[in-house]
């Protein structure tokens, strides 16, 4: 029998599924599928309905009554009013699971793939301490989040997920920071290269700001990363990242690679070693112009400045892979239209949003696309949150 329910009402219902962002789903006997954060699918919780929505009923927890297994202690003071972590209440094997069951479901509601091949989540070796790059909020002084429900300020005295040097840089700048609306922190691979934007007089506690790059390194490449520029925050698992591109390739020295989305040359530069040549194609200058030191030395990669999907249709060498690693969003369609005129052996799409991923690879798979649908290996870029990275592979579909 399905419940009348109305907003202030307190009731008890049983979570058994998690939503794309981390929130524990309860639907049974429900006019309307509940959401709540901080609880874990297989829990029971009695929950106060906060907001009637038109498609699901938004609810505070007041006590989880039937706990999981799987729950952990938080050991940040701030994660449940922060939200910038959903899953430190997760055990993290448990936490793995979790979004391998996600990848799984978008991919069936944004793509149709009712039985994706997705295999489990490369989990990190650390899932504390790993993010080189924060962005703050600046409010008379002190450095926070916005909460993402309410959008409230709050300040952060230290961030359990960010490299110590960071929470080393926020200790001595938190309540001093006057002038600024933002401030972004950086650290690179050498354990003194620190950035921090803007351009401030810091010098009375001992730091500078206002640098206009540093140096990442991954498997031993040196990369220069602008202050604007896009680069994995979590260095290790971008080398384990890095290392499913590549066996997914299974380049020899006859193989010829297509970098679509190049940006500072990552892709390029390390797998210019396993392969006959790489064609790295970036459209952004300044990009262009930071992948050209990545990629000095390296006579096997062509680093060309162009849209993707203008340049592969007119490339006259033959291309075994194509890699595609657009932004959040997705490629545009006349990028997936470009690769399936283009119809290479193999392609490897790397994506940070299982949604658009979906869109794209039924697109690229569906009834009138030309590749099928091989793997998708998920790496745990961001333990503790909600997001997932995807490699996804295909392979050129028979005639």
């Amino acid at each position: 029998m399905t419940l009348e329910i109305e907003e202030g009402q307190t009731l008890t219902v049983r979570f058994d599924e998690v939503a794309p962002r981390g929130d524990g789903i309860a639907s049974e006997n429900l006019p309307k599928p509940i959401y709540a954060s901080g609880v874990i699918p297989g829990e029971e919780a009695r929950v106060r309905v906060r907001r009637i929505r038109r498609n699901y009923i938004a609810v505070d927890v007041e006590e989880i009554t039937k706990p999981s297994e799987d729950r952990a202690t938080p050991p940040c003071p701030l994660f449940e009013g922060c939200s910038g972590c959903q899953f430190q209440h997760v055990d993290y094997g448990r936490q793995l699971e979790l979004k391998r069951e996600m990848v799984r479901v978008q991919l069936e509601k944004f793509g149709g793939f009712t039985d994706a091949p997705v295999s489990a989540v490369i989990g990190a070796e650390d899932p504390w301490n790993y993010r080189n790059h924060a962005r703050f909020t600046v409010r008379d002084g002190k450095l926070g989040f916005i909460r993402r429900f309410k959008r409230q300020f709050f300040e952060v005295p230290e961030c359990k997920i960010m490299d110590p040097r960071i929470n080393g840089v926020l200790a001595k700048l938190q309540g001093n920071l006057d002038g600024a609306t933002q401030c972004n922190i950086r650290v690179g691979a050498d354990e003194d290269e620190v950035m921090i934007q803007p351009k401030l007089d810091l010098s009375e506690y001992g730091l500078e700001s206002g640098q206009a790059h540093i140096t990442e390194r991954l498997h031993g490449r040196e990369f220069l990363v602008a202050a604007s520029a896009f680069f994995q925050v979590n260095r290790k698992q971008a080398e384990a990242l890095v290392d499913v591109v590549r066996a997914r390739v299974e380049g020899d020295e006859q193989t010829v690679v297509a970098d679509a989305y190049a940006g500072v040359g990552t892709f390029a530069a390390l797998l210019s070693p396993t392969v006959g040549k790489v064609i790295a194609i970036e459209e952004s200058a300044p990009a262009i112009e930071a992948a050209k030191k990545a990629l000095a030395g390296l006579d096997n990669v062509e680093l060309i400045c162009a849209r993707a999907e203008l340049l592969l249709p007119t490339l006259e060498q033959k291309v075994d892979v194509v890699i595609l690693d657009p932004p959040r969003s997705g490629c545009l369609p006349d990028a997936l239209a470009a690769v399936a005129k283009f119809r290479p052996r193999r392609v490897i799409y790397v994506s940070c949003d299982p949604a658009s991923l979906g869109r794209d690879l039924a697109t690229l798979c569906g009834e009138d696309g030309a590749f099928d649908l091989v793997e998708i290996q998920p790496v745990d870029m961001f333990p503790q949150t909600h997001h997932v990275e995807c490699v996804a592979t295909l392979d050129l579909r028979s005639a």
